[in-house]
């Protein structure tokens, strides 16, 4: 094997460098807050970005003595009315760092962010990689699309100990992804799950062994875990699953240590609010509710009490209070959940319980439920054709969601993502369901 470790070691002391020392103070306040269930956002750091936004960005001088908790829940659709109001004075977009959506939300959307916001995201990448047990300036393999990758930017990623994978199940390249992680120790492979999944296939398939010590943590982002998922992860790589809860406009909000379910958050960086489903008030403890969070660096474009789309509810100690450092269960995007009942009470239902449910049925690969309106659903199942998996999967719908009018399954053998990549197991057709539940909500 080659010297790794040697490698590893000039770009931690390059860092160092780079940032004189911002990186490890950062990363050691990073990795405590993960370390702490109980762990919140610090009241002088929310007053403090509060403070910058009121004088600086023009929406929030507008809102001058509004406490933090009564101001208005802010999402893309609100930023993107009307931009300018949500900058701070003097930042100009085509001088900060951006980054773009995928736009899986339903809305395309470029944040941007200022060098000291950039800087403390690396010192975040730092803190949380210990945390999770991984040398953060040791190898990567990189799961997710790479839109026209050249030679020079493969090359250049190479230098920093990183591989790029597209999800490729050509043999020569599934062969070259085998060859460097077996020349490395400690990597960490990272990616969007259905990739992931992509690539521990073809291994099987080209009885392709990895050795133990190898990689060190497997961190799955994007999507759902799924069963095959975390049993291949151990049974192929010798390590469990750990998972990343993370968005473009923020950053990294929290991890799942190996093996373990629950998301430990961010707090240093983010103050967490889980808000219920149709209106700004505090979830009741342990109930399923909207994540809100706060960023607490980013100066050029601040995110105060911002909807990030997910829900989630917060773990609860032994005595049933809330742990505000601890996400018990991330349910997925507001998007994500299909609607049961009927047109006078609708009502959301919960994505990842049909989600487990299904990987019940033998013999799916992969499956994709489309809601048409209410009561009626389409299965598109990527499976041998079998009347035992229509049943089943009827079954899943009348269980979970109930009042089902029509349930039609249909058999592919393509991959079911959407134009980003990723695995999209709920796609709803239904126009507008916000406005279902708002409906009946005021009636």
């Amino acid at each position: 094997m080659p010297a790794a470790p040697a490698v590893s070691a000039a770009r931690r002391a390059l860092a160092a460098a780079m940032s004189r020392g911002r990186t490890e103070r950062g990363a050691r306040s990073v990795r405590r807050a993960l370390e702490q269930p109980g762990s919140q956002a610090s009241p002088d750091r929310i007053a403090r970005i509060l403070a910058h936004a009121r004088a600086h960005v023009p929406f929030y001088r507008a809102l001058a003595g509004t406490p933090f908790a009564q101001l208005p829940v802010v999402s893309k659709a609100m930023i993107l009315e009307d931009l300018p109001t949500f900058l701070a004075e003097g930042a100009r977009p085509g001088r900060l760092a951006s980054r773009m959506s995928s736009g899986t939300s339903g809305v395309i959307f470029t944040s941007y962010f200022d060098a000291r916001r950039i800087a403390h995201h690396r010192a975040e990448l730092v803190g949380a990689y210990r945390f999770l047990g991984a040398d953060p300036f040791g190898s990567f393999l990189h799961c997710r699309d790479w839109f026209e990758v050249t030679r020079t930017q493969r090359r250049s990623a190479a230098l920093r100990g990183q591989f790029l994978y597209a999800a490729e199940e050509d043999e020569r390249t599934v062969l070259e992804v085998a060859s460097w992680l077996s020349r490395r120790r400690g990597s960490v492979v990272i990616g969007l799950c259905s990739y992931l999944e992509i690539l521990l296939r073809r291994f099987e398939d080209l009885d392709v062994r990895i050795e133990p010590g190898a990689v060190g943590v497997v961190l799955g982002t994007g999507e759902p875990m799924t069963a095959e998922l975390r049993a291949r992860t151990r049974r192929q790589l010798g390590v469990p699953l750990s998972m990343r809860y993370s968005n473009t406009e923020n950053g990294l909000l929290g991890f799942t240590r190996p093996g373990e379910s629950v998301y430990s958050l961010n707090t240093h960086a983010f103050h967490v609010e889980i808000l219920r489903d149709g209106s700004d008030a505090a979830a009741a403890p342990g109930e399923v509710g909207r994540i809100v969070v706060t960023d607490l660096e980013n100066r050029a474009l601040p995110f105060l009490r911002y909807d990030t789309g997910d829900m989630g509810r917060f773990a609860l100690d032994a005595s049933g209070t809330v742990l505000p450092g601890t996400l018990a269960e991330l349910s997925g995007r507001t998007r994500d959940f299909p609607l049961a009942g009927t047109p006078s009470a609708p009502r959301r239902v919960t994505h990842i319980v049909v989600l487990n449910a299904v990987e019940h049925i033998p013999g799916i690969r992969q499956f994709q439920l489309r809601q048409h309106d209410l009561g009626r659903f389409t299965w598109v199942v990527n499976a041998v054709p079998d009347p035992a998996i229509d049943a089943g999967l009827r079954a899943v719908l009348d269980a979970e969601i109930g009042d089902i009018v029509s349930c039609e399954v249909v058999y592919t053998d393509g991959p079911l993502r959407t134009g980003t990549g990723k695995r999209q197991t709920f796609v709803s057709e239904i126009p507008d369901p916000e406005a279902l539940l708002r409906a009946a909500r005021a009636a």
